[in-house]
């Protein structure tokens, strides 16, 4: 399939809206994930029904037919009328081998959006063939610094879930992710790269590329491909680590700070997936703080004897915390006249 039919045109609606593509200097701020929500939420319940349906309309006629401000009209109207900068962005982006995808759409990674509900970013930016997405995933956290024993561990997840053609999800970073990641791919294996910052600058790395072409490696962010770093995006990205994940590992984690202590209690307290801690008697503080958030635990014996990952962490995974689902206009029923919906009947509206 090619990158190009990833969006919808609900999809390029919602690019239009919540992504800074094709945005000048002085352009109205596209919407936050929370603002989306709560505009999607004005969409479903309005005439409109779906995001495609804004496009062309007048400031005014937006505004009143949604219920909100004049202002919100505006805001709306300004950002669908970029729509050729944008074609011409995404262009530039697909030549050099990099798709986008929204939560509306059919492509987008359903696991994300069912973990996540909600939270889920409404847009996504990537690399490699999203099919990969479909696979099951660890994800395997854990501090830039790591000692030898957590080397090892992080190094054994890696190759344990490469033999039993199981993704490792993670960040990337220095430590810890990049060794899960790098035993992996080296075990023969499949990684999910998740960035924080600088995806169109990352495919340019060499040893990186064939890797993506030989569908071993995928990289994905919820932030534009040339956005720079920030503490806000490498703790923003952490959730949709979990999310990617059937299960997550934190093989060390410091206490009560950090974006690796950060990241697993939000998704303990969130229940994105059963989260796992490495245990044993030099583990760091966080580790063991963990486990009174209720994350299960892991050894390196059990580790060792693991055959299959994904029984084993569904025969101990702890219990989960279950959130609202998401937001009915979030799933999109499919219409016959348009490619990829299914019919719905119509609500009568009275006039």
């Amino acid at each position: 399939m090619d990158a190009r039919d990833f969006l919808t045109e609900d999809g390029r609606a919602v690019l239009l809206l919540c992504s800074t593509l094709g945005l000048s200097e002085d352009g109205v701020a596209p919407y936050t994930l929370t603002e989306w929500n709560q505009l999607a939420k004005h969409i479903h319940h309005s005439p409109f029904e779906r995001p495609a349906a804004l496009l062309g309309r007048s400031p005014a006629e937006i505004a009143e037919t949604l219920g909100v401000a004049s202002q919100e009209g505006e805001r709306v109207a300004r950002l669908l009328e970029r729509g050729a900068r944008v074609a011409l962005e995404l262009e530039n982006l697909y030549s050099r081998g990099i798709w986008a995808v929204t939560r509306v759409d059919p492509q987008y990674p359903a696991k994300l959006r069912d973990n996540l509900k909600h939270q889920s970013p409404p847009v996504l930016f990537g690399t490699g063939q999203i099919e990969l997405l479909r696979l099951a995933g660890v994800a395997v956290v854990g501090s830039r610094n790591i000692d030898e024993v957590g080397t090892g561990f992080a190094r054994q997840i890696g190759s344990r879930c490469a033999a039993a053609g199981v993704a490792v999800v993670s960040g990337g970073a220095r430590g810890t992710d990049r060794l899960a990641m790098e035993a992996a791919i080296d075990a023969g294996g499949t990684a999910f790269g998740v960035l924080a910052d600088s995806l169109e600058r990352t495919i340019h790395q060499p040893d990186l590329r064939q890797l993506l072409l030989d569908a071993r490696l995928l990289l994905i962010t919820p932030y534009a491909p040339t956005a720079g770093f920030s503490v806000g995006a490498a703790m923003g990205r952490n959730k949709i680590i979990y999310g990617l994940a059937d299960f997550a590992v934190v093989v060390s984690s410091d206490f009560q700070e950090g974006g690796t202590w950060a990241g697993a209690v939000e998704a303990l307290k969130a229940g994105w997936c059963p989260v796992f801690v490495r245990s044993g008697p030099h583990v760091p503080r966080g580790n063991r703080e963990l486990v009174k958030h209720f994350a299960g635990t892991l050894s390196e014996s059990e580790l060792s004897a693991m055959k299959d990952p994904l029984a084993w962490f569904g025969a101990h995974a702890p219990a989960r915390m279950q959130q609202p689902q998401l937001l009915e206009t979030e799933v999109m029923e499919k219409r016959a006249d348009y490619p990829g919906r299914s019919p719905r009947r119509r609500k009568s509206r009275s006039t």
